[in-house]
């Protein structure tokens, strides 16, 4: 897949919009004159693009509370009315939001790590990344199954939304097992609503977890404007205290090198690249 893409996708976009802002309107506060004018000012909207494109799942409130001293800064730093004193408050405002965003974000980006015992059972749920298409590749469950002690049974089939997860789970015969779900690149590329996502997932994880099962949820790589489904994911995961896999996982899969079929669907390098992450997410206890 496109490097260009992948950094989209990945929530890449979202840090280096607040650093391109941030060091703008710094360099604008410092050095005011003809030459960084123009240039910093571009930079400062391009940034402020990119954060909003990035689909990074923030609640609107966080957005606001950064992105009106991002846009005050701009004003105010090309006009050479206010003093220096109300510019420097500006720029220290825009840095505190900044920050906020950050620590807000960053957690999102750790990977998970999770304990499981030798004699526990591994469920997937998940569509036609985790079922294949139907080739002779050995998809990455099996693979996974091959490199731990503990046994994988893959439940996704291809084509499969939220809805029909749910019907998967049904399969899962015994309680307190490991779930990895999969789910939802259908749902968003099909046009699912946001808000029928985020019931359909909800009654899903309250599924599995009235049947005393931990979940691993696999994040969802978005696109622009499309931050509700990212929210959905989240949401479910603090209410249900289950764990999630950052996005930029899947989509350094993507990036991996003949990792795909047509740009999405997983190759055998693919296939095996997802099975290493999800092992080093894994540890035998």
């Amino acid at each position: 897949m496109n490097p260009f893409v992948l950094i989209f996708a990945d929530g890449t976009t979202f840090f280096v919009g607040l650093v391109v802002v941030l060091a703008a309107e710094g360099i604008l506060f410092r050095f005011r004159n003809r030459f960084t004018r123009p240039i910093c000012t571009v930079a400062a909207i391009v940034g402020i693009i990119l954060v909003i494109i990035s689909a990074t799942p923030l609640p609107i409130w966080a957005y606001a509370l950064w992105a009106v001293p991002a846009v005050c800064g701009i004003v105010a730093l090309n006009r050479s009315a206010p003093s220096r004193r109300f510019r420097l408050t500006g720029v220290v405002l825009l840095f505190a939001s900044t920050s906020v965003l950050c620590l807000m974000e960053a957690p999102f980006h750790r990977r998970p790590a999770l304990r499981v015992s030798a004699d526990r059972t591994v469920y997937v749920l998940g569509d036609s990344i985790s079922a294949g298409m139907g080739t002779e590749h050995r998809c990455w469950p099996a693979v996974l199954d091959d490199m731990k002690p503990f046994r994988v049974v893959n439940l996704a089939q291809p084509g499969a939304t939220v809805e029909g997860a749910i019907n998967q789970a049904k399969a899962i015969s015994e309680p307190n097992a490991l779930v990895i779900v999969a789910i939802g690149g259908n749902d968003l590329l099909g046009g699912t609503d946001a808000a029928s996502f985020h019931s359909t997932l909800d009654k899903l994880v309250s599924a599995l977890r009235s049947g005393q099962h931990d979940f691993l949820l696999l994040e969802l790589p978005l696109f622009p404007f499309r931050n509700a489904y990212g929210m959905a994911q989240r949401d479910v995961v603090r209410k249900h205290g289950g764990s999630m896999l950052p996005k930029r996982s899947f989509t350094r899969v993507l990036g991996t090198k003949q990792g795909t079929l047509d740009g999405l669907h997983l190759s055998q390098a693919g296939h095996d690249a997802m099975a290493e992450i999800i092992a080093e997410v894994l540890n035998v206890q």
